[in-house]
């Protein structure tokens, strides 16, 4: 495929090159740009380019805006945030370089894999806000969290928060301009985003709600069949319970997720700080009961085993 903001290819089956990058293959493409396979020709390593798309870069404030939110971006050094190498310009093509992962999104594991237990829904519920808390602390609100923009590393099942495209540095400028557009997914968008509001870092727990509420379900909150009926849903209409759509996800779990999907963001919890301090207590309580369920089905099964033992013909 021919990509004419990309220089001639120097090695045979690349796409071009871009700066100092050598553009190996196109790894996905969205409203703002592509994502390539890239080789750092200077430190030798491999990267995920991230390109902006020529007609969205040919606007003086998009690109001023692209490169003012990936440089908030490379100032996140956390583990479960993607990791930015460097932010630039080539042509007057603005580009992110990004560290190259191994893995899947969690889009594509819900597509393609059994459902996660109660234990596997805490970890990643934890590993994405504590990504949004470090972001957060820093002033920068996602906007976007969603399963295509959650990534699960090979081998560790670790969680990099990708994609910070959309993101707010928080302030009263931009909170300004907030009201100006509907701006995210509309699966995943909090009520105020959906209203147009200003925003903050508890439109990102709406999200995070959100993402989990399907995970525990196979399903988002609200869906209708258009986006202007999904506006309306994700404003007015009430997920239902997730215990009547799975009930191996327990009772303490199911609130706390359906706390992060009130509509009014004073209702939810504080921050993802304080979410990470609930769930924690959360967790504690299914796995006591977890242990007591185990208990009481082994104290059964010895119960069996020994009135068989009694009783040869039973």
């Amino acid at each position: 495929m021919f990509f004419d903001f990309l220089s001639p290819p120097t090695n045979d089956g690349d796409l071009g090159t871009l700066g100092h990058y050598r553009v190996i293959s196109e790894l996905g493409r969205g409203g703002m740009g592509y994502v390539f396979q890239a080789l750092d020709t200077k430190l030798k390593r491999s990267v995920a380019l991230k390109v902006m798309n020529p007609k969205v870069a040919s606007s003086r404030n998009n690109q001023k805006r692209f490169v003012r939110e990936a440089r908030a971006m490379a100032a996140l050094h956390h583990d479960n945030v993607v990791t930015i190498f460097e932010v630039g310009k080539s042509d007057n093509t603005p580009f992110i370089a990004m560290e190259m992962l191994k893995g899947q999104t969690l889009e594509q594991r819900n597509e393609s894999e059994q459902p996660l237990n109660y234990q596997q829904i805490i970890d990643y519920a934890r590993q994405i806000a504590n990504g949004l808390a470090f972001a957060h602390e820093k002033g920068i609100i996602h906007r976007d969290i969603k399963p295509a923009n959650i990534w699960i590393e090979e081998g560790t099942d670790r969680i990099k928060i990708l994609d910070f495209g959309l993101a707010l540095t928080s302030t009263p400028l931009d909170q300004l301009s907030g009201k100006l557009a509907v701006i995210g997914t509309p699966g995943y968008l909090s009520p105020e985003q959906a209203r147009s509001e200003p925003l903050d870092d508890r439109c990102d727990l709406y999200s995070l709600g959100a993402v989990l509420y399907e995970l525990c379900t196979g399903s988002i909150p609200v869906l209708a069949k258009s986006i202007p009926g999904q506006l309306v849903s994700i404003i007015a209409k009430r997920a239902k319970p997730i215990n009547q759509l799975n009930s191996e996800i327990p009772k303490e779990l199911c609130d706390l997720v359906h706390q992060l999907l009130r509509k009014e963001p004073r209702s939810r919890p504080k921050s993802a700080v304080s979410f990470c301090e609930q769930l924690d207590q959360v967790e504690m309580a299914c796995d006591a009961k977890s242990g007591i369920a185990i208990a009481i089905n082994n104290l059964q099964k010895g119960l069996s085993d020994i009135a068989r033992k009694k009783d040869p013909a039973k």
